[in-house]
């Protein structure tokens, strides 16, 4: 899942300052996630897994 913090600090950004490798890396991320949304949800594992760090969509798309 997704940080709501992120998601609207990625909004509240001025779309025209955007280069076109930030729109592209957001584009990607998107189909990525509708990608895994339309395989569905899949079973929680078996054995538990160490905590994940929360993903920054900021942080990955190079914008942080």
């Amino acid at each position: 899942m997704t940080n709501g913090s992120d998601l609207s600090e990625l909004f509240s950004r001025d779309p025209v300052g955007l280069s076109d490798q930030n729109i592209d890396a957001i584009v990607a991320r998107m189909r990525a996630a509708h990608a895994q949304f339309e395989l569905g949800v899949k079973a929680p594992p078996k054995a538990a897994k160490a905590p994940k760090e929360k993903p920054n969509i900021l942080k990955d798309l190079g914008l942080a």
